[in-house]
């Protein structure tokens, strides 16, 4: 009898194959696709206009989020803020969220904002260079901490971190601005873990 595999369908398993037996150890595709590729980046969004960037389609179960940004700039001296969404929309408030900076080996000022993750900024002249790591520290609480570590093209580098907790799954961030600048120049990529 012959056998037809249809590559283009999904399969669901009803018993995931372990992976001692050359498995995934995942009972769906998706989940399948998951462990085998567990950092999934997605495509660079640019960063030369507008006031905010949101990407929205972030999968059930992601555990990590890792922002890329690659000379990404303001017209003014505003901080980018990154802020998370659920399926209520995106959390503008309720963040503990700090950023310094150190110039040429001397410290700088530290600023805080509890409308979104601060990621630096602060000169129309510089631009961003690195990643802010968002990782989600108590599943049943949803609560997200950031980890952010990038270098401005003027020699400054500048670290901070914050935590947040949603009232629902993460499906969502926006990237924007803590003032009224715009973007431009550069772009900003997005890549998640399970």
């Amino acid at each position: 009898m012959a056998v037809t595999i249809n590559g283009s369908a999904s399969a669901d398993f009803a018993t995931a194959l372990p992976l001692t037996e050359g498995g995934t150890g995942a009972g769906s595709a998706a989940a399948a696709a998951a462990a085998i590729a567990p950092i999934q980046l997605q495509t660079a969004v640019a960063t030369t206009s507008g006031t905010a960037i949101d990407f929205t389609s972030i999968p059930a179960g992601v555990k990590r989020v890792t922002l890329l940004f690659s000379e990404t700039s303001l017209s003014g001296a505003d901080d980018f803020l990154i802020q998370l969404g659920d399926s209520g929309g995106f959390e503008t408030s309720g963040y503990i969220s700090s950023v310094g900076h150190v110039i040429h080996g001397q410290n700088g000022n530290v600023r805080s904002s509890t409308a979104g993750f601060i990621a630096g900024g602060g000169d129309s002249s510089t631009k961003l260079i690195g990643t802010m790591t968002l990782s989600l520290i108590v599943a049943g609480s949803f609560k997200w901490i950031s980890a952010l570590n990038v270098t401005q093209t003027t020699a400054v580098t500048q670290c901070g971190g914050g935590q947040k907790s949603l009232s629902a799954e993460l499906t969502q961030v926006r990237i924007t601005r803590t003032g009224s600048n715009t973007f431009d120049a550069g772009s900003v990529a997005i890549s998640w873990e399970f």
